[in-house]
């Protein structure tokens, strides 16, 4: 049973009060929610008087959300199963609205704003680098790697305007704001979305982005065999992104559920497998790429020898990470995607030396070279929507009024019973 509820679009009178999301990072509620102590959703408060946000510095901009979608890390958020360390990358000003996969429109620019006009239709980026702000590149950004720009943790470049910011610490952290009815975030964060993509397709423009950064981050030749292990929305953009850019690599998913294995399937995986079963499935892989399953004395078979080239793990348990280091072949490539961990406790990193692998890790967006230049993930991931929106629909499954918010991150949260793969808020 289908239970969205389509919400129908129309202008708010000025002066009538805003609804938002807000998450509130207080340690007393941390300590709590991690004992067990505190409700679901005692991180958050729906705030139905929220005041509108004004432009402060020149670089900003004013945006109206018209949807906004769920991530999973919205979810790892709010049920504070996150790592501790993501607190030096959280927002300074708290409480603060969630929400970072958006689509709004512009209303308001500051003055050096340059790229952007009043009315354009947009979506976001949470990362404010340098150039966000307008500071003197960092190393990483010099070497075309805003995503771990020195600024995400308030580390500006020490002049004045470092100052003018709030000074060091006290300004940064991944930007968001899609979980209210306006937010103000930097130009250098939106980016114009293309008048032919409609609502509906270009919400995912943000965890496309996401998977072009993983895929090039390890380029599958045409030789390679590759595994994604899960097929959430994370791990169905890996498969988009795989065969949007042209690798006709054999693509192997692991996939939960048959609505799952559908989508992975529509968008271009060879392969699925959707047994729970642990010894089936290392079986699956054995056959399908040629390895040989060895028992050590305590423990799980190992695939040695031959397997998947590359595994692209879009969910980043500790379960999925020992499996990725068990089906990896020898001298083969393991690229973390997922966030679903923090200390690891089952993983068997010993694995890693033992065959010698490649392990890379990737964290949202950024600049990557393709045919011979230098492309934002935001400006591909238009371009592989473009060239083909068909196989892209339907995936944006649920859509709720943000009152609806409680039942939202419910369905979110069990695919299961709701054939859930993108839920998200349309604002009235």
């Amino acid at each position: 049973m289908d239970i969205s509820v389509p919400v129908p679009v129309f202008e708010y009178p000025e002066g009538l009060p805003l609804k938002a999301i807000m998450y509130n990072l207080k340690i007393s509620t941390v300590i709590r929610k991690k004992m067990r102590l505190a409700g679901k959703y005692s991180m958050i408060k729906f705030d139905t008087d929220f005041p509108k946000p004004s432009v402060k510095f020149p670089r900003q901009v004013l945006v109206k959300s018209i949807m906004a979608g769920i991530c999973a890390s919205d979810i790892h958020q709010i049920d504070v199963d996150i790592s501790y360390s993501a607190s030096i990358l959280a927002r300074k000003d708290n409480p603060f609205p969630l929400g970072h996969e958006v689509v709004g429109i512009v209303e308001e620019i500051g003055s050096e704003v340059t790229g952007l006009k009043v009315g354009d239709r947009v979506t976001h980026s949470p990362i404010a680098s340098c150039e966000a702000y307008g500071f003197e590149y960092c190393r990483n950004c010099r070497e075309g790697r805003p995503e771990v720009c020195q600024a995400i943790a308030g580390i500006g470049d020490g002049s004045e305007l470092e100052d003018k910011y709030g000074g060091r610490f006290k300004f940064g952290g991944f930007g968001s704001g899609g979980f209210s009815e306006y937010f103000v975030t930097y130009e250098d964060q939106l980016r114009k979305i293309p008048e032919q993509l409609p609502d509906e397709i270009a919400i995912l423009a943000e965890p496309l982005a996401v998977a072009i950064h993983a895929v090039k981050r390890r380029y599958p030749s045409d030789s390679d065999t590759v595994l994604v292990i899960g097929a959430g929305i994370i791990g169905l953009m890996i498969i988009r992104a795989i065969r949007g850019l042209g690798s006709k690599c054999r693509l192997i998913a692991l996939a939960r559920y048959p609505f799952q294995e559908e989508a992975a399937r529509r968008l271009g995986a060879d392969d699925v497998i959707s047994t729970m079963k642990l010894d089936l499935l290392y079986q699956n892989i054995e056959n399908l790429t040629g390895g040989q399953l060895v028992k050590p004395a305590i423990g799980k078979r190992i695939l040695y020898g031959s397997g998947a080239d590359i595994i692209f793990d879009s969910v980043g348990s500790d379960s999925t990470l020992d499996d990725a280091l068990h089906l990896v072949r020898n001298n083969g490539t393991v690229v973390i995607v997922g966030m679903g961990f923090g200390v690891t406790k089952k993983t068997d990193w010993a694995l890693g030396m033992y065959k010698e692998l490649d392990i890379l890790c990737s964290m949202m967006h950024g600049k990557e070279e393709h045919n011979g230049k230098s492309l934002d993930t935001f400006d591909l991931a238009f371009d592989l929507m473009n060239a083909d929106q068909s196989c892209l629909k339907g995936l944006v499954t649920h859509i709720f009024g943000i009152d609806q918010y409680r039942t939202a991150f419910s369905v979110a949260s069990k695919k299961s019973e709701n054939k859930t793969i993108k839920v998200a808020f349309r604002f009235e």
